[in-house]
């Protein structure tokens, strides 16, 4: 983000400076890639912003997050937080896809957008970090964020993201399909055959929306989740890992 060299740092603070923290006073600053329009936010930026970009961004992002947050205690169906919300994207934090530009993920206006949304995010993370309502806020609303933009991404660019992740889902084989095929289809709303789909096995704390719509078979601390919900695996996976995040850093604060 900014940087500040250990070196100018006040001798008097320099020599109260727990080491635990020396990391933040010393980091590796360099330019980082954004081949997917999609981000997790799992590696914190280290590349130089100006204050100007520091401070714009970080109200550009808070000014989304604000509505979202407001839609939600409107009670606005996801269709008319959709439109609301649109606009505002577009014109405070663009996300462009890589199919948007001839260039692809090498447009520097591609970059620059990733860029923003990728240090915003940061930005506002350390701003929400210091108590547990406002890193619960902080979760729902990027999570809503997350989602949206997650739906309305390009089919392949999205499963080039997916792809991009190291994602704990296990195949269910064949063999294990039909041994549950009638478990499968009872849970399944729609679904006439368990051939139909393609089934992984998570954790069944992964999948919160699933269990609560009861749409969603569950044997030894497994859920078998079809393909086609796979925007909950996605959805609870990066609150998760959010979530994991914000608590992390509160600890590195108390240190």
């Amino acid at each position: 983000m900014i940087r500040q060299e250990f070196q100018r740092i006040d001798p008097k603070r320099r020599a109260i400076l727990s080491h635990k923290k020396k990391q933040f006073a010393t980091p590796a600053f360099k330019q980082q890639d954004y081949p997917h329009r999609l981000n997790f936010y799992e590696t914190p930026p280290t590349a130089e912003i100006t204050l100007e970009q520091f401070e714009q961004w970080a109200i550009d992002r808070l000014k989304i997050l604000a509505e979202i947050e407001a839609c939600s205690y409107r009670n606005k169906t996801p269709a008319e937080t959709t439109a609301h919300i649109t606009p505002l994207l577009q014109k405070f934090l663009p996300l462009s896809s890589n199919t948007s530009s001839r260039d692809g993920a090498e447009d520097p206006r591609l970059k620059n957008e990733r860029q923003k949304d990728h240090y915003s995010h940061f930005i506002l993370r350390l701003a929400f970090s210091a108590t547990e309502d406002l890193r619960r806020r902080f979760a729902r609303a990027e999570t809503m964020l997350f989602r949206f933009r997650f739906q309305a991404d390009d089919s392949r660019e999205r499963r080039a993201f997916i792809d991009s992740l190291s994602l704990d889902w296990e195949s269910v084989s064949d063999e294990e399909r039909r041994e549950v095929a009638e478990h499968l289809v009872a849970a399944t709303p729609g679904l006439r055959r368990s051939d139909e789909e393609v089934w992984y096995k998570v954790d069944w704390e992964k999948v919160p929306e699933l269990i609560e719509r009861r749409t969603v078979f569950l044997s030894r601390g497994k859920a078998y989740v079809p393909e086609r919900e796979q925007l909950s695996m996605i959805i609870a996976e990066f609150t998760t890992r959010l979530e994991r995040a914000l608590e992390v850093c509160e600890v590195k604060f108390e240190d």
